[in-house]
């Protein structure tokens, strides 16, 4: 799952520049989620802001270059 660049959740944060941790982060499901261009639970298209519903196929998604691929399993 790609992450889009303006999504956000309670306890997010880039400071550490571990991707690990920010998937770590959105896999403990830390809600609500939040767009950074509309600071509400929704894009700028009216959608919702989720990391299921941000994605590819919407006009504003921005992939986040700490998004990655996921997360790495052991």
């Amino acid at each position: 799952m790609e992450l889009c660049r303006y999504l956000r959740w309670k306890t997010f944060s880039r400071a550490s520049g571990d991707p690990q941790q920010v998937w770590e982060s959105l896999l403990r499901s830390q809600v609500p989620f939040t767009c950074l261009r509309t600071c509400q639970p929704w894009g700028p298209d009216d959608e919702v802001a989720s990391p299921e519903c941000c994605n590819r196929g919407r006009s504003c998604f921005v992939k986040d270059p700490m998004g990655g691929a996921g997360p790495k399993l052991s």
